[in-house]
């Protein structure tokens, strides 16, 4: 794992999330207790704070909600196991399951990245979690967030995303209303560059791919718009089994 890790060069540090929005969230369950796993703490005005059961806001607070095997390494980059986990994009904790198969919770700063394998597959990669990377943390909004690897190769989009809870009164005032808001920003990363985009846009986007001008055919042959993150990361996996670097 070691060989397969220095490939793909995660070279980062795991650190804990606090996530500002229309109510604030709590860094994640304590390590290695379960009990508050079904639930999350929110703050509200006057610094009075509740706990609320994820089952009580709205959408889910998982890149997905299913457990899948992942490979973790840790703060010296090193392979540290298996397991089958879950990522937590409202704490930017990993959750995984211990050997008795209870839940519990990646201590804050142990884990350098999170390699998650294909559910189908499991000796392809599905996606990366990464954290630290200095140049992503000195450009992005939200600094202590793991950045999200949308596809492999030498040109990559990255996706940061902060999945806030927010609340709203329901009808008649009677209860309040949670649910899961997303807050996301992008990069491209170029071979070591690793570029912000203020938005995800067309233009935006190809302002950074070398070379961008010889695909043009290309994508009017598929019909690509880049209307949808998809699409990007079509002509991404293209791209990186047809450009050559200067």
């Amino acid at each position: 794992m070691n060989k397969k890790y220095c490939f793909f060069n995660l070279l980062f540090v795991f650190t804990s999330l606090i996530v500002s929005g229309q109510v604030f969230i709590e860094t994640g369950p304590p390590p290695n207790s379960r009990d508050p796993f079904g639930s999350i703490i929110v703050y509200g005005s006057g610094g009075l704070s509740q706990t609320i059961p994820y089952n009580r806001i709205k959408g889910s607070a998982f890149w997905k909600d299913e457990w899948q095997k992942a490979y973790f390494f840790d703060s010296r980059n090193s392979a540290k196991g298996s397991y089958q986990a879950k990522f937590n994009f409202a704490t930017q904790e990993v959750h995984y399951l211990d050997k008795r198969g209870e839940e519990q919770a990646a201590i804050p700063g142990e884990l350098s990245a999170v390699v998650f394998m294909q559910k189908d597959d499991s000796t392809k990669i599905a996606t990366i979690f990464r954290s630290n990377i200095d140049e992503v943390k000195l450009k992005a909004g939200c600094k202590k967030c793991f950045a999200h690897e949308l596809n492999q190769g030498d040109t990559k989009l990255l996706k940061i995303t902060q999945r806030e809870v927010k609340s709203e009164d329901s009808l008649f005032g009677t209860q309040k209303k949670y649910f899961f808001s997303n807050k996301e920003e992008y990069f491209i990363q170029v071979g070591e560059q690793y570029n912000r985009l203020k938005r995800l846009t067309k233009d935006a986007f190809f302002s950074f791919i070398p070379g961008k001008t010889a695909y043009d055919a290309w994508i009017k042959e598929k019909g690509l718009k880049f209307n949808r993150e998809s699409e990007y990361l079509v002509f991404l996996e293209h791209y990186n089994a047809t450009h050559i670097k200067d």
